[in-house]
């Protein structure tokens, strides 16, 4: 977004914030999420393509304020075009349709709430999210009996720095493979054997369950309620092979099934533990400069783009920070922010190679070409390696992460609407190095003047105009602002994570099989050698 630079609109800026300042400073305190979590029930319903429907339902209450819920699913292959979310507050049915990627986690999705929605929870402090997604590759062979095969899930929790207290209930339902009749077909975890089985009512099938209550976030997350069954692996068509789906890491639960010998335990989750933290660092570990000097000192004169490189960002992120720059320097106009976005090309060459490379990927339609994306970032980071020869690597993380803080300290200290925009203008892609960008964006920077230059459906249209209604809020204007990075970064192409993972495999390939397990789409999901089953939701700790 472009600051709209009329006295008249910052007349009218300046007027709203004081006339709002004694609930503005109210309206900051409730912006970080604050809730309880009542009940949560998981139903895993294993079907004969060797996929599983997912289906939660959450209570929550005491809900200070929340614009989302971050739910982690078990792997990367998840359907998104099968998510469906809908939400129970005040008595009032509504339908979510804005599911997406999650920023927040690792594997999962972001079912997001839009501003009605948000008004009705905070005048209510309660409500109840329904959630229903299909997720493939959940089926695995069990090592340790012929012929078996299974699922183990760890159930979702949220990040204790949102949830309050212990989730009170804590339900989890397996729903066998239709055609199992018997209860001497199924196996289970030695250590999290199920209730009693019983035919569920609605599918007919036969159903594992698992009642807790007062479960600690840190817990959950830890694996102490991992949950899973085993079964004849003639009830399912597909069923994967543990040493074979590479980049699938190590369930951390006792994932250790009914009469394995149990002094083999610890060396199992010592070698999970190692792969995980070894793919894990390769996930996050795109760039890999050769020739780092300890003590040389660090490079000084990279661009935000390239340090956000140096720093590892997101590469989605990256794209984003491209993006961004030309649009504010007019090289580009964004028409659609719906995925995949379609931009115009204002000019076919910019200041920097990774820009006009950028701009090169821009197609006759609008859309970007995914390869030639993809060859940017490739090139983007082979370049700055090339820059970091002969320097000391960690002296320049460090130099441009001090760079990165003083950007935000300049943002928070100006004192006025226009002095916001003049920062945010020049200082914003250096406060995109920060990790944290979102929730420091939501805490820290009130009010959010107008920036960035995107044509919305009701409004005129260039770079440099802007239509935000004189009436709306300071929280409705950054809550706009943090939507658009957000957007931005997941929707420039089809499957952006997808891209990610390409380019990842150009910059820092994996080790041959053998060598090191090879990191599947740069996200955690699970992977074990001697369980009744392999496809745990590793991922959680959202809002």
């Amino acid at each position: 977004m472009v600051s709209r630079r009329t006295a008249a609109l910052s007349s009218v800026v300046i007027l709203i914030i004081i006339l709002l300042l004694p609930s503005a400073s109210l309206g900051v305190a409730a912006q970080d999420p604050s809730f309880s979590v009542d009940e949560e029930a998981m139903i895993v319903t294993v079907q004969k393509d060797g996929s599983v429907d997912i289906d939660y339902s959450f209570i929550f209450s005491n809900v200070a304020y929340l614009d989302g819920v971050d739910v982690g699913l078990p792997n990367d292959r998840y359907d998104l075009s099968t998510a469906t979310a809908t939400i129970l507050v005040g008595g009032v049915e509504r339908v979510l349709s804005s599911i997406r990627p999650s920023p927040y986690i690792d594997i999962g999705v972001a079912v997001e709430f839009d501003q009605q929605t948000i008004d009705a929870i905070q005048q209510n402090g309660a409500f109840t999210l329904a959630f229903h997604i299909n997720n493939p590759g959940m089926v695995y062979r069990n090592e340790k009996q012929n012929d078996t095969a299974g699922v183990v899930v760890r159930p979702t929790w949220f990040s204790e720095q949102y949830q309050s207290g212990s989730t009170a209930h804590l339900n989890v339902t397996i729903l066998l493979p239709e055609g199992i009749t018997e209860p001497s077909e199924v196996l289970w975890i030695e250590s999290r054997r199920y209730d009693p089985l019983y035919i569920d009512t609605t599918t007919g099938r036969l159903a594992a369950t698992w009642q807790f209550t007062n479960v600690q976030p840190s817990q959950q997350a830890s694996g102490d309620y991992d949950v899973g069954v085993g079964f004849p692996q003639r009830y399912v068509d597909v069923v994967y092979e543990p040493e074979q789906d590479g980049g699938i890491l190590g369930s951390l639960g006792e994932l250790v099934c009914l009469l394995f010998p149990m002094f083999f335990i610890a060396l199992i989750i010592t070698l999970m533990v190692a792969r995980l933290r070894r793919d894990r660092r390769h996930m996050e570990d795109y760039f890999e400069p050769q020739m780092n000097v300890i003590g040389a000192g660090p490079r000084r004169d990279l661009t935000a783009v390239e340090a956000a490189v140096v720093v590892e960002r997101p590469l989605e992120m990256i794209a984003t920070m491209i993006l961004f720059g030309l649009v504010q320097k007019g090289k580009v106009r964004v028409l659609s922010e719906e995925k995949p976005m379609h931009l115009q090309r204002l000019a076919d060459q910019a200041d920097h190679p990774y820009e006009s490379d950028y701009l090169l990927a821009i197609k006759a339609d609008g859309t970007l070409d995914r390869i030639l994306l993809r060859t940017a970032l490739v090139n983007l980071i082979g370049r700055t390696s090339d820059k970091l020869k002969g320097f000391d690597i960690d002296a320049t993380r460090e130099y441009y992460s001090v760079i990165a803080e003083k950007a935000w300290q300049q943002a928070m200290e100006a004192g006025t609407p226009e002095e916001f925009a003049r920062v945010l203008q020049e200082r914003n892609e250096w406060m995109l190095l920060d990790r944290d960008y979102e929730q420091r964006m939501r805490r820290d920077i009130f009010p959010l003047p107008i920036l960035w230059g995107y044509p919305r459906t009701s409004a005129s249209t260039g770079i440099s105009g802007s239509n935000t209604p004189a009436g709306t809020s300071i929280g409705d204007m950054a809550q706009n602002y943090v939507s658009r990075v957000r957007n931005a970064s997941s929707n420039l192409v089809d499957d952006m994570r997808g891209l990610s993972r390409e380019v990842v495999g150009q910059t820092n390939p994996a080790a041959p099989p053998g060598t090191r397990g090879q990191t599947e789409s740069g996200d955690s999901s699970c992977h074990c050698a001697c369980a009744c089953a392999c496809a745990c939701a590793c991922a959680g700790g959202g809002r």
